[in-house]
């Protein structure tokens, strides 16, 4: 087999990435209870104990599957962290419509789906879930609203409410359509929209007046 041979001749690191992307597939297809560790040596084409020098169970690579997915839906927070603007509005749409096109993303709608499904029977998937998503987006708008604050620019007595609000507003009822199939994924434009509007909305109430 072709991608056998060049796996035998990949890095560890390239190993370990091919390892996390199998396994996703795996999980989202047969659901995390299905989803035993030989199946997924099976889908790899290697044995147990390639897969378990790896990762010691299949806890810690379901982890590695949320963090590789989760990573690149909050990419849009390394610009929010770095960003000097001034206008808070501008800086949430901006921020919104490109975390809003990571979350409709396919992949990202599995975990979802995913987390739905089985967070009831195993709550350590819905712990890893929030450790490696949610949370990460609260910090970074709780460590922006507080750098607007302290410039006298917005009024907020409670960040990490204001920051769980904001993303409410942003999934609104349309992520809960969206991950259980009833909408189809909205083009960029309504996205950029859907944004601005929540922005828009949200900032307003944080004016002084």
């Amino acid at each position: 087999m072709v991608i056998k041979r060049r796996l035998n001749r990949a890095s560890p690191d390239e190993r370990r990435h091919h390892i996390v992307c199998v396994a996703g597939e795996v999980f989202v297809k047969e659901g995390y209870g299905a989803t035993s560790m030989s199946t997924i040596a099976a889908r790899l084409g290697g044995s147990k104990a390639t897969l378990y020098k790896y990762f010691p169970s299949k806890q810690q690579l379901f982890e590695a599957v949320m963090e590789q997915r989760c990573d690149r839906v909050l990419a849009p927070l390394r610009d929010l962290r770095s960003s000097d603007q001034k206008d808070l509005e501008s800086l949430l749409s901006d921020f919104g419509n490109r975390l809003l096109i990571r979350l409709y993303e396919p992949a990202a709608l599995d975990l979802h789906r995913l987390i739905q499904s089985e967070g009831a029977r195993f709550p350590e998937l819905v712990e890893a879930f929030f450790r490696s998503g949610p949370n990460s987006v609260i910090g970074e708008l709780c460590t922006t609203f507080e750098r607007f604050a302290a410039g006298g620019l917005i009024i907020c007595d409670d960040f990490e409410v204001a920051a769980k609000q904001f993303l409410g507003m942003l999934h609104g009822e349309r992520y809960l359509h969206l991950s259980i199939g009833i909408l189809p994924t909205p083009n960029f434009d309504e996205i950029e929209k859907y944004a601005s509007h929540a922005a828009h909305n949200f900032v307003f109430g944080l004016f002084p007046r």
